[in-house]
Protein backbone atom coordinates (compact mmCIF):
# COMPACT_ATOMS: atom_id res chain seq x y z
CA UNK A 1 0.00 0.00 0.00
CA UNK A 2 2.83 2.39 0.83
CA UNK A 3 4.61 1.53 -2.43
CA UNK A 4 1.46 2.35 -4.41
CA UNK A 5 1.10 5.69 -2.59
CA UNK A 6 4.76 6.55 -3.28
CA UNK A 7 4.34 5.57 -6.94
CA UNK A 8 1.23 7.74 -7.31
CA UNK A 9 3.01 10.65 -5.60
CA UNK A 10 5.97 10.36 -8.00
CA UNK A 11 3.63 10.23 -11.02
CA UNK A 12 1.75 13.29 -9.73
CA UNK A 13 5.00 15.22 -9.24
CA UNK A 14 6.17 14.26 -12.76
CA UNK A 15 2.89 15.47 -14.25
CA UNK A 16 3.09 18.80 -12.41
CA UNK A 17 6.73 19.55 -13.26
CA UNK A 18 7.06 22.05 -16.12
CA UNK A 19 8.31 21.23 -19.57
CA UNK A 20 10.16 23.97 -21.45
CA UNK A 21 9.84 24.28 -25.22
CA UNK A 22 12.27 26.58 -26.99
CA UNK A 23 11.55 27.43 -30.62
CA UNK A 24 14.24 29.25 -32.62
CA UNK A 25 13.80 30.31 -36.23
CA UNK A 26 16.35 32.08 -38.41
CA UNK A 27 16.06 33.30 -41.97
CA UNK A 28 19.29 34.73 -43.38
CA UNK A 29 20.42 33.05 -46.59
CA UNK A 30 18.22 30.04 -45.96
CA UNK A 31 15.55 29.07 -43.51
CA UNK A 32 16.64 27.23 -40.33
CA UNK A 33 14.76 26.23 -37.22
CA UNK A 34 15.55 24.44 -33.99
CA UNK A 35 13.10 23.14 -31.41
CA UNK A 36 14.46 22.13 -28.01
CA UNK A 37 12.29 20.39 -25.42
CA UNK A 38 13.66 20.07 -21.88
CA UNK A 39 12.12 18.28 -18.92
CA UNK A 40 13.18 17.59 -15.34
CA UNK A 41 15.25 20.79 -15.24
CA UNK A 42 17.34 19.80 -18.27
CA UNK A 43 17.94 16.11 -17.46
CA UNK A 44 15.77 15.01 -20.37
CA UNK A 45 16.41 16.94 -23.57
CA UNK A 46 15.20 16.46 -27.15
CA UNK A 47 16.30 18.61 -30.07
CA UNK A 48 14.84 18.90 -33.54
CA UNK A 49 17.23 20.74 -35.83
CA UNK A 50 16.56 21.53 -39.49
CA UNK A 51 20.26 21.63 -40.35
CA UNK A 52 20.89 18.04 -39.23
CA UNK A 53 19.54 15.33 -41.47
CA UNK A 54 17.75 12.62 -39.57
CA UNK A 55 19.03 9.15 -40.31
CA UNK A 56 15.78 7.44 -39.45
CA UNK A 57 12.98 8.19 -41.81
CA UNK A 58 9.40 7.60 -40.86
CA UNK A 59 8.20 4.84 -43.16
CA UNK A 60 4.62 4.81 -41.96
CA UNK A 61 2.30 6.22 -44.54
CA UNK A 62 -0.18 8.65 -43.10
CA UNK A 63 -2.47 8.67 -46.11
CA UNK A 64 -5.65 7.90 -44.15
CA UNK A 65 -5.19 10.72 -41.63
CA UNK A 66 -8.14 12.91 -40.84
CA UNK A 67 -7.52 16.63 -40.91
CA UNK A 68 -6.38 17.88 -37.52
CA UNK A 69 -7.25 21.41 -36.45
CA UNK A 70 -3.74 22.43 -35.45
CA UNK A 71 -4.82 25.98 -34.63
CA UNK A 72 -7.16 24.76 -31.89
CA UNK A 73 -4.52 22.46 -30.38
CA UNK A 74 -1.80 25.13 -30.53
CA UNK A 75 -4.21 27.64 -29.01
CA UNK A 76 -4.98 25.25 -26.10
CA UNK A 77 -1.27 24.66 -25.48
CA UNK A 78 -0.38 28.38 -25.49
CA UNK A 79 -3.35 29.29 -23.28
CA UNK A 80 -2.42 26.71 -20.65
CA UNK A 81 1.30 27.48 -20.70
CA UNK A 82 3.26 30.60 -19.89
CA UNK A 83 5.39 32.40 -22.42
CA UNK A 84 8.73 33.14 -20.80
CA UNK A 85 10.55 34.88 -23.64
CA UNK A 86 9.82 36.39 -27.02
CA UNK A 87 12.70 37.71 -29.10
CA UNK A 88 12.10 38.92 -32.62
CA UNK A 89 14.59 40.86 -34.70
CA UNK A 90 13.98 41.77 -38.34
CA UNK A 91 16.73 43.37 -40.42
CA UNK A 92 15.34 44.88 -43.60
CA UNK A 93 17.21 46.99 -46.10
CA UNK A 94 16.51 48.58 -49.46
CA UNK A 95 18.31 51.10 -51.65
CA UNK A 96 15.23 53.36 -51.78
CA UNK A 97 14.55 54.98 -48.34
CA UNK A 98 10.92 55.82 -49.25
CA UNK A 99 10.06 52.18 -49.94
CA UNK A 100 12.05 51.11 -46.88
CA UNK A 101 9.91 53.33 -44.63
CA UNK A 102 6.70 51.86 -46.04
CA UNK A 103 7.98 48.27 -45.69
CA UNK A 104 9.14 48.85 -42.10
CA UNK A 105 5.65 50.10 -41.22
CA UNK A 106 4.12 47.08 -42.93
CA UNK A 107 6.44 44.74 -41.02
CA UNK A 108 5.43 46.35 -37.71
CA UNK A 109 1.75 45.76 -38.54
CA UNK A 110 2.48 42.10 -39.42
CA UNK A 111 4.38 41.71 -36.13
CA UNK A 112 1.43 43.12 -34.17
CA UNK A 113 -0.93 40.64 -35.87
CA UNK A 114 1.51 37.80 -35.12
CA UNK A 115 1.80 38.82 -31.45
CA UNK A 116 -1.98 39.14 -31.29
CA UNK A 117 -2.19 35.51 -32.43
CA UNK A 118 0.31 34.31 -29.83
CA UNK A 119 -0.97 36.44 -26.96
CA UNK A 120 -4.70 36.24 -27.63
CA UNK A 121 -5.93 36.15 -24.01
CA UNK A 122 -2.74 37.51 -22.46
CA UNK A 123 -1.00 40.85 -22.46
CA UNK A 124 2.53 41.58 -23.54
CA UNK A 125 3.28 42.54 -19.92
CA UNK A 126 2.73 38.91 -18.83
CA UNK A 127 5.76 37.83 -20.89
CA UNK A 128 8.81 37.91 -18.63
CA UNK A 129 11.41 38.78 -21.29
CA UNK A 130 10.46 40.46 -24.53
CA UNK A 131 12.50 42.14 -27.19
CA UNK A 132 11.00 43.06 -30.56
CA UNK A 133 13.06 45.05 -33.04
CA UNK A 134 12.86 46.07 -36.68
CA UNK A 135 16.16 47.48 -37.95
CA UNK A 136 16.03 49.43 -41.22
CA UNK A 137 19.32 49.17 -43.12
CA UNK A 138 19.76 51.95 -45.67
CA UNK A 139 21.56 51.59 -49.01
CA UNK A 140 21.73 47.79 -48.97
CA UNK A 141 19.38 44.99 -49.95
CA UNK A 142 18.97 42.70 -46.94
CA UNK A 143 16.24 40.68 -45.27
CA UNK A 144 16.86 38.67 -42.10
CA UNK A 145 14.58 37.31 -39.38
CA UNK A 146 15.62 35.97 -35.97
CA UNK A 147 12.83 34.61 -33.74
CA UNK A 148 13.03 32.91 -30.34
CA UNK A 149 10.06 31.86 -28.22
CA UNK A 150 10.26 29.93 -24.94
CA UNK A 151 7.04 28.40 -23.61
CA UNK A 152 6.80 26.64 -20.27
CA UNK A 153 3.89 24.28 -19.70
CA UNK A 154 2.98 21.31 -17.55
CA UNK A 155 3.29 17.77 -18.90
CA UNK A 156 -0.42 17.19 -18.25
CA UNK A 157 -1.42 19.71 -20.93
CA UNK A 158 0.94 18.17 -23.47
CA UNK A 159 -0.57 14.75 -22.78
CA UNK A 160 -4.06 16.19 -23.24
CA UNK A 161 -3.08 17.74 -26.60
CA UNK A 162 -1.49 14.43 -27.68
CA UNK A 163 -4.65 12.50 -26.73
CA UNK A 164 -6.76 14.96 -28.72
CA UNK A 165 -4.50 14.49 -31.76
CA UNK A 166 -4.77 10.70 -31.49
CA UNK A 167 -8.54 10.90 -31.07
CA UNK A 168 -8.90 13.07 -34.18
CA UNK A 169 -6.62 10.82 -36.25
CA UNK A 170 -8.63 7.77 -35.33
CA UNK A 171 -11.83 9.56 -36.21
CA UNK A 172 -13.34 9.71 -32.75
CA UNK A 173 -15.51 12.66 -31.88
CA UNK A 174 -16.65 13.97 -28.55
CA UNK A 175 -20.21 12.79 -29.22
CA UNK A 176 -19.75 9.48 -30.98
CA UNK A 177 -22.62 7.20 -32.00
CA UNK A 178 -22.85 3.71 -30.64
CA UNK A 179 -21.90 0.89 -32.94
CA UNK A 180 -25.24 -0.99 -32.68
CA UNK A 181 -27.49 1.73 -34.09
CA UNK A 182 -30.22 0.63 -36.45
CA UNK A 183 -31.42 2.15 -39.64
CA UNK A 184 -34.72 3.11 -38.04
CA UNK A 185 -33.46 3.78 -34.53
CA UNK A 186 -36.68 5.32 -33.23
CA UNK A 187 -38.66 2.27 -34.36
CA UNK A 188 -41.14 4.41 -36.24
CA UNK A 189 -43.25 2.43 -38.64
Amino acid sequence: MIILAIFLLIVLILLILPIKIKFYYEFTDSSKYKITITYLFGLIKKEIDSTKKEKKENKRSLSNNKEIDSYELLRYFIDKGTIEKIYLMVNIGLKDPFLLGIIVGLIWSIISIFLGFILRDKTINEVKEKEIMVHPCFNQDIFQIFFLCIIKSKLVYIIIVYIRILKRRKGGDIFARTSHRRLNENYNG
